[in-house]
C-alpha cells in the first residue's frame, strides 16, 4: 500500500535527510519545546514591576514580571500553593502583575505572547500532510485560597494571519486545595497552519487573575504518536483502527463522520459484531461494545456504557469496508480515552493504586516517596498528599474526547508494489528536479 499523499511523504524524508535546502533542514524542530523562556528565568533586573518582580524577556506584548519561587533569596514573596513544579528554577509567570494596565491583570490571550512560526522545515512538513499534532502543558497553581486559575491558550493562524483553530488548557484544579500540577493537552494541528500564537493570561474568581504559570511546553510531532488513527484503503474501502503510539490507549467509544456521505454503514464491521478479546459485545445493557442507533453514510460509532477496553500498541483492528470507494476524502475520527492502567496517581507514595492514609504514614516516616512530583520528602508533599487523596490508578471517567486523525492509503499493483497517482509522479519529478539543483551547489568555503 501507499499513501496517497507519498510525494509529501518523500519530502519529509529528503528533509530529515538534510537533502533539500539548508533553510529547510535547519528547521527539524518535532519533539521539541518551541517556547522561548518557558520557564520564566530569563527576565530584566533592571525593569521592574508589583513586588519588586522584574521583567520577563522572550515574551511579547505588555510587560510581564515574574515572581519568585525563593523569597529567601530574593525578598519577593512567593505567593503559589504546593510544592514547586520540577525544575522550577526562581521565576513563575503570574497574570496578576502588571501595573501598566487598567485593571492589573491578563484576562484574556494576545496581550503576553509568543508567535512560533512552523511553516518550514519538518514541522510545515508535518503539518503538509495533515498529520501533526500539538503537545500543550504547563505547570499551575494559585494564590492561597483563591480560585483563580491559569491559562495558556494556543491559536493556529494561517498564512493571512487567520485563526484556522484553537486550543486551551485551564487549571482544572483552581480553589482552596490548588497546588502546583501539570495540564496537558493533545490534538490535531489545523491542515494549513503557518503560525502558532502561544498566549498566557489568568481567569479571575476572587479579585485579580492570580493564576500563576510555569514550565509552559508547546511540541509538534507526528499524530500516530499521541493518538489513534483510522487508515482508510481507497481501494478496497477497507476502515482500520490503529494505535502507534507506544503504549496501550484505552477507550469507551469512537465515532467516525463524513458529511458527504462517504460511509458505507452497511459494510461496517463493528466491535459488536466482532465480538473480539478484550471487546465484549453488548446485548443492550451497556455490558460491552454497542453500536450508535441510526447508522448511516454520515456516520457510524458505538460506545462501551459501563466499561472500557485497551486498544494494545501496534494493534490494527479492521472494522470492515465502512468506507465508499470514491468518497469524498472528508472522513472524521474521534474517539473517548480513559487514563492509561497502570499509571498510578500523584500522591501514592507507596505506589499501591490508591492514595490513602498509609501514603501519609510514609510521608510522615520521612519516605521513600513514589509518585511524587518533586525530588526528596519535603513539607509540601503532604498538600500534594491531600489534594489527591481516594485517587485511584488506572481507567476512570468520564473519558476525554480525542479528535484522531484519517490516513487514506491506496492498494498497490498486483505484485503489491506501490503506484503513485499522477499528480504525485508529476510531483516527484519536481522533488527530483530538486535534489538535482542541490547537488549542484558548491560546498561551503569554496
Amino acid at each position: 500500500m501507499k499513501v496517497t499523499n507519498w510525494c509529501r511523504k518523500l519530502m519529509a524524508s529528503l528533509v530529515a535527510g538534510g537533502v533539500m535546502a539548508p533553510a529547510a533542514a535547519s528547521a527539524l524542530n518535532l519533539d521539541t519545546n518551541l517556547i522561548a523562556n518557558p520557564g520564566f528565568e530569563s527576565v530584566d533586573s533592571g525593569t521592574v514591576g508589583v513586588y519588586n518582580a522584574p521583567k520577563i524577556l522572550n515574551w511579547s506584548g505588555a510587560n510581564a514580571f515574574a515572581y519568585s519561587h525563593n523569597p529567601a533569596l530574593t525578598g519577593i514573596p512567593d505567593y503559589a500553593d504546593g510544592a514547586d513544579p520540577p525544575n522550577s528554577g526562581s521565576w513563575y509567570f503570574s497574570a496578576n502583575n502588571n501595573p501598566g494596565s487598567a485593571t492589573g491583570d491578563f484576562r484574556t490571550p494576545n496581550q503576553v505572547y509568543q508567535d512560533l512560526n512552523v511553516s518550514t522545515g519538518a514541522t510545515g512538513t508535518q503539518i503538509g500532510i495533515g498529520e501533526a499534532a500539538y503537545k500543550l502543558s504547563a505547570y499551575m497553581s494559585s494564590y492561597l485560597n483563591d480560585s483563580d486559575a491559569g491559562d495558556v491558550q494556543l491559536d493556529f493562524k494561517n498564512s493571512g494571519g487567520t485563526i484556522i483553530g484553537s486550543a486551551i488548557i485551564t487549571d482544572p484544579d483552581a480553589g482552596p486545595n490548588n497546588v502546583w500540577s501539570q495540564t496537558s493537552k493533545v490534538g490535531l494541528v489545523p491542515t494549513g497552519t503557518a503560525t502558532i500564537r502561544a498566549s498566557i493570561f489568568g481567569t479571575p474568581v476572587n479579585g485579580g487573575a492570580d493564576g500563576y504559570i510555569d514550565n509552559v511546553d508547546v511540541q509538534l510531532t507526528a499524530a500516530a504518536n499521541v493518538m489513534l488513527f483510522l487508515e482508510v484503503n481507497t481501494t478496497n474501502g477497507q476502515v482500520t483502527l490503529k494505535n502507534q503510539t507506544g503504549a496501550p490507549v484505552t477507550l469507551d467509544y469512537y465515532e467516525v463522520t463524513s458529511a458527504t456521505g462517504a460511509l458505507n454503514s452497511i459494510a461496517w464491521n463493528s466491535l459488536q459484531e466482532q465480538n473480539l478479546s478484550g471487546f465484549p459485545a453488548g446485548n443492550g445493557s451497556g455490558n460491552g461494545w454497542e453500536q450508535f442507533g441510526g447508522s448511516s453514510s454520515n456516520v457510524v460509532g458505538e460506545s462501551y456504557l459501563t466499561g472500557s477496553s485497551a486498544v494494545v500498541n501496534n494493534a490494527a483492528i479492521n472494522l470492515g469496508a465502512a468506507f465508499n470507494v470514491g468518497g469524498a476524502h472528508n472522513l472524521s475520527f474521534s474517539y473517548g480515552a480513559l487514563t492509561s492502567p497502570g499509571v498510578n496517581p500523584t500522591g501514592d507514595y507507596n505506589n499501591d493504586g490508591v492514595v490513602n492514609a498509609a501514603d501519609y504514614v510514609l510521608w510522615r516516616k520521612g519516605g521513600p516517596l513514589q509518585n511524587d512530583p518533586t525530588p526528596g520528602v519535603q513539607p509540601g508533599d503532604y498538600t500534594v498528599w491531600r489534594a489527591n487523596f481516594s485517587q485511584t490508578s488506572g481507567p476512570s471517567g468520564p473519558s476525554t474526547l480525542v479528535s484522531g486523525f484519517v490516513r487514506y492509503v491506496t492498494s498497490g499493483s498486483g505484485s503489491g508494489g506501490a503506484v503513485p497517482e499522477t499528480t504525485s509522479v508529476f510531483l516527484v519529478g519536481i522533488g527530483a528536479a530538486i535534489v538535482a539543483v542541490t547537488g549542484r551547489r558548491k560546498p561551503p568555503g569554496s
